[in-house]
């Protein structure tokens, strides 16, 4: 099994206390996958048949994807158009500077 190599980094005493999240991917669905986590994290996994369900009423999403992400596309997107790459990043940075001094933003992420 390929454990990806920045894991190697963390402590274990951080990795004790971490939770692993796994999408819908069938892949991810396997026996095979699902022992590993069950092993490696037991109790700390979020996923289909895992220990800690997903919220309810939506199985595939979290609430970034369902809330922040369009938030910061609407962001990003409202006005003119972008000449470079350069300026889509500049106008990403400057859409999450403006969620940070906004507090009401961050606490809707998570209702």
């Amino acid at each position: 099994m390929l454990i990806i190599p920045r894991y190697q980094d963390i402590p274990l005493a951080s990795l004790r206390n971490m939770y692993y999240q796994i999408d819908g991917a069938p892949a991810h669905y396997a026996r095979q996958v699902k022992d590993y986590l069950y092993r490696e994290y037991p109790g700390r996994w979020v996923g289909r048949d895992g220990p800690c369900a997903w919220p309810p009423r939506s199985p595939d999403i979290t609430p970034m994807d369902f809330y922040l992400w369009g938030y910061v596309k609407t962001l990003v997107y409202t006005g003119r158009a972008f000449e470079t790459r350069d300026m889509l990043k500049e106008k990403i940075i400057w859409a999450f500077d403006q969620i940070k001094m906004n507090h009401q933003v961050l606490s809707r992420v998570g209702e």
